[in-house]
């Protein structure tokens, strides 16, 4: 019966197929005549981890996929015939008590031609039998059993590495190494693995990994590795490690990471998505998170190691940093506001800014300068605390919630652990609102209408007010009484020392009406301004539907009159009314708003003299 060549040659090899090479002088089978082609001649020789020579059966599988066992002893070396075509995988054989990664067998880039020339003659080199290493390792089946949110059944991934890759034989380097497990439908898996120390990652597609770090399997029996818990999501996973200034790994270093940049936090991490510590030999990782960019905190101790970031994160899948995220010991700064918080109830935010250092070749020479964000701290009880990440030079600003400034460090070198104050010179204001003498409950905006509401004070019903502010001089402040519907400016206020302020309004009332001039028609929602002699406005209001207006509250003294179209420039404004306010004054005028065209705008406002009807 002819049987497939193949066939025939599984067959052939099966009777015997090891020769040791070290004691036989026999030559081998495929050398005599009439045998079967489609063989290959290597030598192999199965290198056992840390162990004494043991009987290891190999399985090598061809080009056509097909296999066939290898039984040898360990650490001698034997020529075996390979059934063609190659190349061929070496791996040692399930079951066998012995794991190894699969070596690679193949002839075409292992071996050189065998003519070469000699002083103008061909000459046929002799055979050379390739030789080939397969090291393995006692094998140990371990088990486990894969919980969290999965579907049952499917693969379970277990990646393999190094704990000393620099002390390890590189024969015997685990990293990269992938095994795939079955998984039952109870989350149970079962495989073999080396038996050594090892790192191991636990992995499933659309899951985050779970690591175990330096995990000894030992021993020829079963080993049960508990749980394996995997949760959906993306992974963010890295190492860190000391930096220039840092001796070492301070107790308790922990990482925070946030979608928000971290350069914008202020006391601490805002808006953290995950906490995880970190381990003795630097790895992080943060489980379970959303797609997109995150950045990290390091804090170690009570202080902030580091920063970094960002990272760009895909769904349900693992980023790993390439690189080390390098610590550095911060220093400590403490800042003490005083007074230190505001009399009016609100709060201090510290700002910490860099700045040049005054001497900078000689600040150069002794500490690294590197460019740091601007940081924010909110002042409690008087104190805010700065991570400074090095040595730098910085000015220290307070401000109010609105920012305003109300004091300032204008420069501070900081080159270690250490404490600053800033004084703030507030200006306690008490004072009263009257109306022609009557107390008058309002508002007093100091700054102006577009101040900080810290600025804003309420007078009661005796008209007394109290506050606090950051100047003495030249302030403007506007006063608004709905209830009396009074509303004016006053300019270059001076707090007085040792006594109230007065801010007394004139009893005044100016009315009036706007028309268009070419038509006699009312201007509804135009603007009526009241300007002192230095063009300083003291009063505004707008005219309504019938172009009517009344202004309540007008300071005595020399005043002029204008109004402008409702969204129009100020340039296109109508004549001027002036006029001369007094106590108790009650005046009435007419503007009269001309006609606008682009030549009239080019030529300007026309002033035509008005009747002030009194």
């Amino acid at each position: 019966m002819n049987r497939p060549r193949w066939q025939i040659a599984v067959l052939w090899l099966a009777c015997g197929f090891l020769v040791p090479s070290a004691s036989s002088a026999q030559e081998p089978a495929s050398a005599e005549p009439g045998l079967p082609g489609g063989v290959a001649k290597v030598v192999l020789q199965a290198v056992l981890y840390r162990d004494a020579p043991a009987k290891v059966t190999l399985v090598t599988t061809n080009g056509l996929g097909v296999d066939q066992e290898v039984p040898l002893t360990s650490d001698q070396v034997y020529e075996v015939y390979l059934f063609e075509p190659g190349p061929w995988r070496v791996r040692p054989a399930p079951g066998s008590g012995f794991w190894g990664r699969v070596t690679l067998i193949d002839l075409e880039t292992t071996t050189d031609g065998g003519i070469s020339s000699v002083e103008g003659e061909e000459e046929v080199q002799p055979e050379v039998v390739p030789v080939f290493e397969v090291p393995v390792y006692p094998a140990v089946t371990v088990s486990g059993r894969v919980v969290g949110a999965y579907r049952p059944g499917g693969t379970l991934q277990i990646g393999l590495g190094d704990v000393d890759p620099e002390n390890t034989d590189p024969r015997f380097h685990l990293r990269g190494e992938v095994v795939h497990c079955p998984v039952g439908g109870d989350g149970r898996w079962s495989c073999e693995l080396p038996a050594t120390f090892v790192h191991l990652v636990f992995w499933r597609p659309g899951h985050s990994p779970e690591y175990r770090w330096n995990t000894a399997l030992h021993g020829r029996g079963q080993l049960a590795l508990g749980d394996q818990t995997l949760v959906r999501g993306a992974s963010l996973a890295g190492f860190v490690a000391p930096g220039r200034g840092f001796q070492g790994f301070v107790d308790h270093c922990a990482v925070h990471v946030s979608a928000g940049d971290p350069d914008l936090w202020r006391t601490g991490p805002e808006s953290v998505l995950a906490t995880v510590e970190v381990a003795d030999d630097g790895f992080f990782q943060a489980r379970g998170l959303s797609a997109g960019r995150h950045w990290i905190q390091v804090d170690c101790g009570d202080r902030v190691a580091a920063r970094a970031g960002p990272y760009e994160l895909t769904e349900n899948a693992e980023t790993f940093s390439r690189r080390r995220v390098r610590l550095a010991r911060s220093h400590l700064l403490d800042v003490f506001v005083q007074p230190g918080d505001p009399p009016y109830g609100s709060h201090w935010l510290a700002l910490l800014r860099q700045i040049r250092e005054n001497d900078s070749p000689g600040f150069r020479s002794r500490f690294v300068r590197r460019e740091y964000p601007q940081q924010t701290a909110v002042v409690e009880n008087g104190h805010a605390r700065f991570q400074v990440p090095g040595d730098g030079a910085f000015v220290i600003e307070v401000q109010d919630a609105n920012g305003g400034l109300f004091g300032e460090r204008d420069y501070l070198e900081v080159v270690g652990d250490q404490s600053a104050v800033v004084e703030l010179e507030l200006v306690p204001v008490v004072g009263q609102l009257t109306l022609e003498g009557v107390p008058l409950q309002g508002l007093v905006f100091f700054g102006g209408r577009g101040a900080s509401p810290d600025l804003i004070f309420r007078s009661g019903e005796d008209g007394w007010f109290r506050g606090a502010l950051p100047g003495r001089e030249d302030w403007r402040v506007d006063v608004v009484s709905a209830e009396r519907q009074v509303s004016q400016s006053f300019h270059d206020v001076d707090v007085p020392r040792n006594e109230p302020l007065t801010l007394e309004i004139a009893d005044t009332v100016i009315e009036g009406r706007v028309i268009f001039a070419e038509t006699g028609e009312p201007a509804g929602g135009a603007r009526v301004r009241f300007e002192t002699a230095d063009e300083r406005i003291v009063h505004q209001t707008v005219t309504g539907d019938d172009g009517t207006f009344s202004a309540r509250g007008v300071p005595v003294g020399w005043i002029r009159i204008s109004a402008s179209p409702r969204f129009t420039p100020t340039a296109l404004a109508s004549d001027s009314v002036e006029a001369v306010v007094s106590r108790s004054a009650s005046l009435t005028v007419t503007l009269r708003l001309p006609k606008f065209d682009l030549d009239s705008l080019r030529r300007g406002r026309p002033r035509v003299p008005q009747v002030v009807e009194q």
